[in-house]
């Protein structure tokens, strides 16, 4: 969508300057990205499953990149991360979502 963007060449550029090809693939990446938010907001925390953990404080503002827990798991884990408040993120080894680098696949 380079033919909408203002510089001082072309201080006017508006969407109307956008190719037709360009524009419907434009709006099918913002309908691709609308559906993705839509369901992020629909279903939370994919860290919400089997495994009671409501007693738990939770920092990360997402799970973003975090599998969902099983329906049926053979076993009960935990990803326990310790997030240190006076650092940026929580610590250099965070993800701006709190969570470490290492326990995103």
């Amino acid at each position: 969508c380079l033919a909408a963007y203002c510089k001082d060449d072309t201080p006017n550029a508006s969407y109307k300057d956008i190719a037709p090809d360009d524009l419907q693939e434009a709006d099918r990446y913002g309908d691709l990205m609308g559906q993705k938010a839509l369901h992020i907001l629909q279903t939370g925390f994919s860290s919400a499953g089997p495994v009671e953990i409501s007693g738990l404080t939770r920092i990360a503002k997402n799970d973003f990149g975090l599998w969902p827990q099983p329906s049926k798991p053979l076993f009960k884990g935990t990803l326990a991360q310790i997030y240190v408040r006076s650092q940026p993120f929580g610590g250099s080894d965070k993800s701006s979502n709190g969570h470490r680098y290492d326990s995103i696949p």
